[in-house]
């Protein structure tokens, strides 16, 4: 029994220590992943797609807004660390987007809870 109560408060000792307080800073962090939808034209480049300048400057908007920590890409697939306040706000973001809409690109949603304070605040 001493074992279980034991794990029980790490875990939980663990759990506040370590997650996000969304107190201090009014935001949550989401990772975004994109890929190619189901409307994406394989003969043409990426930049060469419908909606893909729509795409980039809804990006360029989030940046100025300072919602996204950080972003870049790998593989076939992009990835970004977006703020917002709650998952929801996250999604009308990221569902916002015209590319999203006419399903040039797929974006799935994460919560992303820092464990070291680093280079992200």
């Amino acid at each position: 029994m001493k074992s279980i109560c034991l794990i029980f408060f790490m875990t939980a000792f663990v759990t506040v220590v370590f997650s996000q307080d969304t107190t201090k800073t009014g935001y949550e962090y989401f990772i975004v992943l994109y890929t190619i939808g189901e409307n994406w034209d394989t003969t043409k480049q990426a930049h060469e797609q419908t909606y893909f300048k729509e795409h980039s400057s809804h990006l360029g908007e989030l940046r100025k807004a300072k919602k996204i920590e950080i972003g870049g890409r790998y593989s076939d697939t992009g990835m970004m660390l977006l703020k917002a306040k709650d998952e929801t706000e996250a999604r009308t973001i990221i569902l916002d987007d015209t590319a999203i809409k006419n399903k040039i690109f797929k974006a799935e949603i994460f919560p992303f809870d820092t464990f070291y304070k680093g280079c992200i605040e």
